[in-house]
């Protein structure tokens, strides 16, 4: 829901934003002009909150139906992920827009195949990440451990965003974990805390659209300023890119991690 509430974002302030979600699993089947495919659900709504009509080939251009880990689905649909031909799809979109949001899949070390993290993705695409958090009990373990992933391979975090994507525990000792977990986490890192985002039901809010409201809920949240900084003071003058990367890969890729970058390959 972050990737989609910082393309809605970029949409309103009038920047040309690409999105993609470049491997997904657990789609629906796609059918119409010729076309039979699976597209991720995280790819549609990406998609309607930037506002563009890129290709599904180039937004989600590996996706799988079975809702498993992405070399996993793979294997099991007795296939391979072509590395290559999704960072082709990446530069194609980039020369599209001059902003792109790329949403990945699963946590950092996540395989795409039996050589390839979601990490090494990020690392040759030269994104630097901005982690997605939950924002409950073990989200100081887990995205700990996903910074240290980062700075170990080599990659640059840019902040950690901790988003409620379910909602507020009811225990008193669960809700004291929310509570205390974003002034622990700023103790410990040297990146921006921000958050936490609280709980959505869905893409919609009090019957408004979901563009307006989405950008709306991550700009009250999270501050115009911080915004202009992770996205650019100016986005308009520069081509850049977003990557969300899992730090817990219990929770989906969606909730769990963004990135920036100002340069494209």
């Amino acid at each position: 829901m972050v990737a989609s509430a910082l393309a809605a974002w970029c949409r309103r302030r009038g920047v040309d934003v690409g999105v993609m979600k470049p491997i997904a699993t657990g789609g629906r089947l796609l059918l119409g002009r010729g076309q039979k495919r699976w597209l991720s659900d995280d790819a549609r709504q990406l998609r309607r909150a930037a506002g563009n009509d890129d290709p599904w080939s180039l937004i989600n251009p590996v996706c799988f139906r079975e809702p498993l880990a992405p070399w996993t689905a793979a294997l099991r649909a007795r296939t391979s992920i072509r590395i290559r031909a999704v960072i082709e799809a990446v530069h194609a979109l980039a020369r599209r827009h001059e902003f792109l949001i790329v949403e990945g899949i699963g946590g950092l070390l996540v395989p795409l195949s039996a050589r390839v993290t979601v990490a090494d993705l990020a690392r040759r695409l030269d994104l630097p990440v901005l982690l997605v958090a939950r924002a409950g009990l073990g989200t100081l373990n887990h995205t700990l451990l996903s910074l240290r992933c980062v700075q170990q391979g080599g990659l640059r975090a840019v902040g950690v965003v901790l988003n409620q994507a379910k909602p507020p525990a009811h225990d008193p000792m669960g809700r004291l974990a929310e509570r205390t977990n974003p002034r622990i986490l700023r103790r410990l890192v040297s990146v921006p805390v921000i958050g936490p985002l609280p709980f959505r039901t869905s893409h919609s809010h009090n019957g408004r659209s979901s563009t307006s409201s989405l950008d709306e809920w991550l700009e009250a949240h999270a501050g115009r300023r911080w915004l202009n900084q992770i996205l650019g003071s100016d986005p308009n003058r520069n081509t850049s890119r977003l990557l969300r990367l899992g730090s817990d890969p219990k929770v989906s890729m969606i909730r769990e991690v963004v990135s920036c970058s100002k340069h494209v390959n």
